[in-house]
Parts: C-alpha cells; structure tokens; sequence
C-alpha cells in the first residue's frame, strides 16, 4: 500500500471517529435537554398546584387576605346564591294573614339556617309584608350588608348599599314601633327604616348579648330568633367586615354572606 493511501485510510478513520463523537454529543445534549424540559415542567405544575402562579399573593380581594372564617368566594364556605332578582312594587301588598294561623319562618343562609317565630300578633302589617316578600322571593341572592358585632346583622337591601337606591321594594308600610327600647335584645327580629312610613324590606336582628340594645323604639319588633338557630347567628355576627372610614362599606363582610330562601311555615 502507498503512502498516499496510507494518509487516506488514516483520514477516512479520523472523519468516522469524528462524526461517532460528534452524533454522541448531540445525543448527550438531547438528554440534558430533555431532563432539564421535565424538571421546569414539574416545577410550574408544582406552583400552579400551589397558587403561588397569577400573582395572588398580594391580591386583597383573595380570602387569604381577607381573613374569612369560610372558603371560596361565600362566607362560611357556602355555595354561590341564586341570582337576586328583587322587584319593585307600586304599592304595598294586601294583607297575608289568615286568622287562627300561627306563622313562622326559616331563613336558609350562606352560615346556616335561621328559624324563627313570626310575631303576627304583635306587628301584623310588619309580618304580612314579611311573608308576601319571602314568598315572592324578593329576598333570595340578597346579602347580609350590615354586621356590627355583638351589636346587630342587618339584609333586605335589594343592592346590598345602604343609602344607595333602590333601598326597599318600592312601597312603604305603616309603622308599629313597641312599646318600649328595652324589647329590642339578643335574637330579636326587627324592621329597619329610615324614618315615620319607610319600612319596606330591610331587617335585622339584634345581637347584643349584654342587656337590651339600646335603640329608641322606632322599628317593629315582628320575629324571635329561635335558641337552637343561634350558633349560625354567632357566624354572621362574627365575620370579618371590611373597616374604614366610608360607614356604609365599613359594616359590609369582607366575604359576603348571603341568603339562599326563605321558607314560610304555618300551623
């Protein structure tokens, strides 16, 4: 074999071993690839499953942040309400009572149920609104939009804003005040108004634990709450609101709480 051969065979053997190391390189450096793909993929399904992607760490409208006693979106960890779809009247209803019946409620809320003895006797135009209201739906989907711990937990509101119209269903209805402030104590189920002949659909219930609440007797006394309803009275009083120098959003739950129906029950 000549020289000139020799110099071939050798280059022929040289570019083979150069092209074995180069096709084993690419292949080393297709699996780093590929390990380093499935690791940052396992990362970002790790944070996502974590929440720590989309920036809400920081966001104020998140429960974490809020501080709520519940979960999601509903205080107490309740379920999304029925669209609230309160009407507007032209004029208050006609009388719901029937004689002899003794009527009662249940009002079915984000934190529980509340039941509670209508007092048909003692403010009968106040509970004939209630009913034909409840059973209108009117109050479906409305929010609790007034906690005052240890002091009172206020709904009705067709939009939730206090001071804000529409405030009641249109109407106003006459007014039958108690006769004395010291009626208004824990559990006691009254109508709310903005003077003489503007009740219409807010209410409240007192949750003042220390004696009677001290209110001026303006607003009919028309339902007790029952003791076994107590405890989900405690978790609406109890929510977080949202503070502040506006008195309106100041009482509001900074995880709002809602009512699902209300069930009218007679006997």
């Amino acid at each position: 074999m000549g020289k000139a051969q020799k110099r071939a065979r050798k280059k022929e053997f040289r570019d083979q071993r150069l092209a074995e190391y180069a096709a084993g390189a690419r292949r080393r450096r297709l699996a780093m690839f590929v390990a380093v793909a499935v690791a940052l993929l396992a990362l970002i399904a790790v944070a996502i499953g974590s929440g720590f992607v989309g920036g809400d760490e920081g966001d104020e409208d998140s429960p974490a942040a809020q501080g709520d006693t519940g979960t999601g979106d509903v205080a107490c960890g309740g379920d999304d309400p029925p669209e609230a779809e309160p009407m507007q009247y032209d004029a208050a209803p006609e009388d719901q009572l029937e004689r002899g019946v003794d009527y009662r409620a249940v009002v079915h809320t984000s934190c529980g149920d509340i039941e509670m003895d209508l007092l048909e006797k003692k403010a009968p135009a106040t509970v004939s609104n209630f009913i034909f209201l409840a059973n209108e739906g009117f109050y479906d989907g409305l929010s609790w939009h007034r906690v005052e711990r240890n002091t009172v937990v206020q709904t009705g509101d067709p939009n939730g804003i206090n001071g804000e119209e529409p405030d009641g269903p249109g109407y106003g209805i006459k007014d039958e005040p108690p006769k004395a402030s010291s009626e208004y104590v824990y559990g006691v189920v009254g109508m709310a108004n903005a003077g003489p002949g503007t009740a219409g659909s807010q209410w409240f219930i007192v949750t003042f634990k220390d004696g009677p609440a001290g209110y001026q007797p303006l607003y009919a006394i028309f339902g007790k709450v029952d003791e076994g309803s107590y405890e989900t009275l405690e978790k609406i009083d109890k929510l977080p609101t949202k503070g502040g120098n506006d008195a309106v959003q100041a009482v509001q739950p900074q995880t709002p709480v809602f009512i699902e129906s209300i069930e009218i029950l007679e006997s």
